[in-house]
């Protein structure tokens, strides 16, 4: 059978940040934008029959939750900015790297510019690797996120290899030769991630991670599914922290300790956000009031005014754009038709 390869590159500006949802194979992730000033994401892609290799490249602070694939493990480090991103409410160390087991709840948040690197590579095949490598069987939590401190000099070994299987990617044709080269460079690379986590777990370079982070991760979370399942998105604190068992001022200041804003700040970003995916992904019938009330906003006056200072621009004027460019879809499909016809 032979190999299949895929190669993607996405840039996204402005608001259609909201867009980019398919930001890791075969996971979901929704990004939650502050603002509309210089926003850009750049996104590339490798896929190598099971292998994956992502990075997404923000010019902006950037809040995205989501899911990792269920299929995989995803191995990741920061190629820059890891000084202002966390994981889970975690901050990321200096030369750390993190392994995700299948399908893990991800909160990745950065207050400024960064690049994340995702390789994605299934079990069996990572725990091969690292047998061959070491000649001991080595295990990896299915359950927990591990993080480990590698050596100075590996993340940026790391960087470089997957730089070259981006070029390599991107550059090289279609062909039987292009095929080999790139599958020669995931194999190296491969080898590379096998050999520094071999070393840094024997080492027992394993950061260990504050379990109140972790309990303050879970408490964020439960809160958004309790505010989203809600028949009033729009629930109040006090309804939060009933549910939690929290007082509010707790809730003030886990919120603000581990995610750097107030929960009403964090909430009412959370549902502006809403209403921003709703508008860019809106159909002929949609309608500003409709989106609006979906989210929890009663008083739509107030809910313009919160949407325009957060996006630099009305919903209305969001809303027209998406349908303007759904008809120029459309025309240009019933164009190709035709000319097919």
């Amino acid at each position: 059978m032979s190999s299949s390869s895929i190669y993607q590159c996405n840039v996204y500006f402005g608001l259609d940040v909201a867009r980019a949802s398919d930001i890791l194979y075969g996971g979901y992730f929704e990004h939650r934008l502050s603002s509309s000033a210089q926003l850009s994401l750049y996104h590339q892609r490798v896929k190598y029959d099971d292998i994956r290799l992502e990075t997404g490249n923000y010019s902006f602070p950037i809040i995205a939750r989501g899911c990792t694939p269920s299929d995989i493990i995803c191995i990741g480090f920061m190629a820059h900015g890891g000084d202002m991103a966390r994981y889970n409410t975690v901050p990321i160390g200096s030369n750390e790297i993190q392994i995700y087991p299948e399908g893990t709840e991800l909160l990745y948040q950065s207050s400024g510019p960064s690049r994340w690197i995702i390789y994605g590579v299934p079990r069996t095949i990572f725990l091969q690797a690292m047998l061959a490598y070491s000649g001991q069987d080595i295990l990896l939590s299915k359950e927990n996120i591990v993080s480990l401190k590698l050596p100075e000099g590996c993340i940026d070994r790391l960087l470089k290899q997957t730089n070259e299987v981006f070029t390599i990617a991107q550059n090289c044709p279609k062909s039987g030769h292009r095929k080999e080269t790139l599958k020669q460079s995931l194999e190296q690379l491969l080898a590379t991630y096998s050999q520094v986590i071999c070393d840094a777990m024997l080492e027992s370079s394993i950061e260990k991670k504050s379990s109140v982070s972790q309990r303050h991760n879970n408490l964020i979370l439960d809160s958004e599914y309790f505010v989203m399942s809600c028949d009033d998105v729009s629930a109040s604190l006090i309804n939060i922290a009933q549910r939690t068992g929290y007082s509010l001022r707790a809730l003030e200041l886990i919120f603000r300790n581990s995610v750097g804003m107030s929960p009403g700040k964090w909430f009412l970003n959370l549902r502006l956000n809403g209403t921003l995916r709703d508008l860019l992904m809106a159909t002929p019938m949609s309608t500003v009031s409709g989106i609006a009330t979906r989210w929890g906003f009663q008083h739509l006056s107030r809910f313009s005014e919160q949407y325009r200072k957060a996006f630099g621009e009305y919903p209305s004027h969001t809303l027209n754009r998406s349908k303007k460019r759904d008809k120029l879809v459309f025309s240009e499909r019933e164009l190709d038709s035709q000319i097919k016809l």
